[in-house]
């Protein structure tokens, strides 16, 4: 597989999720922002991004895992504007649990700005994302989840519609 997917969040549940993704042959551009903590993915063949938008190229699919509502808003409407550097027809898989507010006001904005969201939380933890067991609840349009099935799969056996 030589899918070009970025990742940002490197934390307990974020770095094995990537490991993963690497694992599976996805070639990987990773961000987090204490940059160390992308060390070992980088030793395995992943590039580092120096800023969180690094990661993302028109058309192309970043995952996130990130802590909380505040971060992933951040993310996708901030400095580095995630959405607009996936426009055209990027996917920003967002795998944090947010709230149903905030994954419709970012899935609205991602559309305003050409880009598609998919919203996939997911059930498991450190240990489970690490043995490649988390099961994947996933929303979005049927096009962009067909996109991304493989990259979810690499990451758990269950994903849910």
């Amino acid at each position: 597989m030589t899918q070009k997917i970025g990742f940002v969040g490197l934390g307990a549940m974020g770095l094995p999720m990537a490991a993963n993704l690497l694992a599976a042959g996805f070639n990987l551009t990773v961000y987090n922002r204490t940059a160390s903590k992308a060390d070992p993915l980088v030793a395995k063949g992943a590039h580092r991004a120096v800023r969180a938008g690094d990661v993302a190229h028109p058309g192309g699919v970043v995952v996130s895992m990130l802590a909380d509502d505040a971060s992933v808003k951040a993310l996708v409407t901030g400095d580095d504007a995630l959405a607009e550097h996936l426009a055209p027809d990027g996917i920003h898989i967002s795998m944090s649990t947010v709230s149903p507010a905030t994954t419709r006001e970012l899935a609205e904005y991602h559309a305003s700005h050409g880009s598609v969201m998919i919203a996939a939380p997911v059930f498991g933890r450190p240990n489970a994302a690490q043995a490649k067991q988390l099961r994947i609840c996933v929303s979005g349009s049927a096009e962009a989840k067909a996109k991304v099935k493989p990259i979810l799969d690499a990451m758990g056996p269950e994903v849910f519609d």
